[in-house]
């Protein structure tokens, strides 16, 4: 029986690191696993090198293949496997298409001089925030304040906190609350989704 075929677009986020020995040897790495399945690859090409809406791993940026594929359900499922086990994906996007569009297949498989594609560096980013710094005219007012007029507001601190002591018993903890950094939104974004869409048989 003739298991039934249907397009797929596909998003392959590269290793920045197997890119920069060679794109070509990444993409031939992609296509011939694709094709060890019995997908049919009708197009591959670069997409982009960009940074990822949040790090994966140690990764922050990466490097995207495009490709258009006809496919069997179960074929998809079974290359994800060996994709995310080998070689230098290391996330991946398959979604059902009606049609390839033509102006993509006009490109099919894409060859790029490796010395073209330029990578950058992952740049490291503190895990500390920077200390708080006293501004210029609060820092003149206080050292200008006289000794005498910080005594008398060093003894009425003391007796406000005597006072609302006895008042409310003992005095609550402050609490320390640290700033947590948010990442970046990524709506529709394929580094933030993994496979959708591939049990159309």
């Amino acid at each position: 029986m003739t298991e039934n075929t249907h397009i797929y677009q596909a998003m392959f986020l590269l290793d920045n690191e197997e890119v920069r020995k060679g794109f070509n040897a990444s993409r031939d790495w992609v296509k011939t696993t694709l094709e060890k399945y019995g997908i049919e690859v009708k197009v591959l090409r670069l997409w982009g090198e960009r940074q990822l809406a949040y790090p994966i791993g140690r990764r922050k940026r990466a490097t995207y293949l495009l490709g258009w594929l006809q496919a069997s359900g179960d074929s998809i499922n079974e290359v994800k496997r060996e994709l995310y086990l080998l070689g230098p994906v290391f996330r991946c996007l398959f979604l059902l298409e009606d049609e390839i569009p033509a102006d993509e297949l006009a490109t099919g498989i894409q060859v790029i001089a490796d010395s073209e594609i330029i990578i950058p560096e992952d740049m490291e980013e503190p895990d500390f925030e920077e200390p708080y710094t006293e501004p210029e005219e609060e820092q003149r007012a206080t050292d200008d304040k006289p000794d005498a007029e910080e005594d008398e507001e060093g003894k009425e601190g003391k007796a406000g906190g005597k006072a609302g002591g006895k008042a409310g018993g003992k005095a609550k903890p402050v609490v320390s609350v640290a700033k947590t950094k948010v990442p970046k939104a990524a709506a529709a974004d394929s580094s933030t989704a993994d496979e959708v869409n591939t049990d159309g048989n």
